[in-house]
């Protein structure tokens, strides 16, 4: 059976080509190492006001916005690098997103987000400070409580050995 693994080279180059337009039309400054899904939604009302900085993952039908016409703001808005947005977030005008943050999906940033931290929900608050994140925002601690717990337990044969032994 077929799998869409297959055709993961035509997503990456559809990504690059987004970046580039995104860069070199409408002015936006998003570093080459950001990923972005396809579905991702940047202001082109004040696309000079959208910077994201290396290393960072926006999720699908992220919305990141740089002006708010009813009160006619035009500022510019900030992901930091090695930052996680997920999906479906909403990430109001002149906010900074600092270096290695995590958003929750679903979250409506409407205020600056601390360094290693993350934050989640409407409007998002901070729920958790002090994290380190890895290339694209992903945890370091992400895949370790599984390796700790494989390591703590006995070798498969080892237990059968002792207890036939006992």
């Amino acid at each position: 059976m077929r799998s869409l693994n297959q055709l993961l080279w035509l997503q990456r180059l559809l990504v690059k080509l987004r970046w580039a337009y995104f860069v070199k039309f409408w002015g936006m400054d998003i570093h080459p190492s950001t990923v972005m899904s396809l579905s991702v939604r940047l202001d082109k009302t004040y696309p000079r006001g959208v910077h994201i900085g290396p290393d960072s993952y926006l999720a699908f039908e992220v919305a990141v916005l740089a002006h708010d016409m009813t009160r006619g703001l035009y500022c510019d808005t900030y992901i930091g690098s090695r930052c996680f947005i997920g999906a479906r977030s909403i990430i109001l005008p002149g906010v900074r997103i600092g270096d290695g943050s995590i958003v929750g999906s679903g979250s409506v940033v409407t205020k600056d987000v601390p360094p290693a931290s993350i934050v989640a929900g409407n409007p998002a608050r901070v729920i958790r400070r002090n994290i380190e994140t890895s290339r694209l925002g992903r945890l370091r601690s992400a895949g370790k409580h599984k390796e700790q717990e494989e390591q703590a337990l006995p070798e498969p044969g080892v237990e059968l050995a002792a207890r036939e032994a006992g």
